[in-house]
């Protein structure tokens, strides 16, 4: 990817709120090249790469990524109490 491919994909990512992004928490999601848009996901990469492919796409033309959000609620063990 050159560096001005980088450069708008990383601009037209940057535009997906938390909100449009919620749905996918602890999944792998492939962008397009461009980041304007999902063109997949699922929880596991190799089931990832076999949707990229039913939706028309090439493997190349995307950027996978796992979204996941930082949860507040962190539980401990006992190791942590010590």
């Amino acid at each position: 990817m050159t560096a001005a491919m980088m450069r708008a994909y990383r601009e037209n990512r940057s535009r997906f709120s938390v909100n449009d992004l919620a749905p996918y928490d602890g999944q792998w999601v492939a962008f397009r090249a461009d980041g304007q848009r999902i063109v997949a996901s699922a929880d596991a990469i190799k089931d990832l790469a076999e949707r990229v492919r039913a939706a028309g796409e090439n493997l190349q033309d995307v950027v996978l990524e796992r979204i996941e959000f930082q949860r507040d609620d962190v539980e401990l063990g006992g190791a942590e109490l010590l």
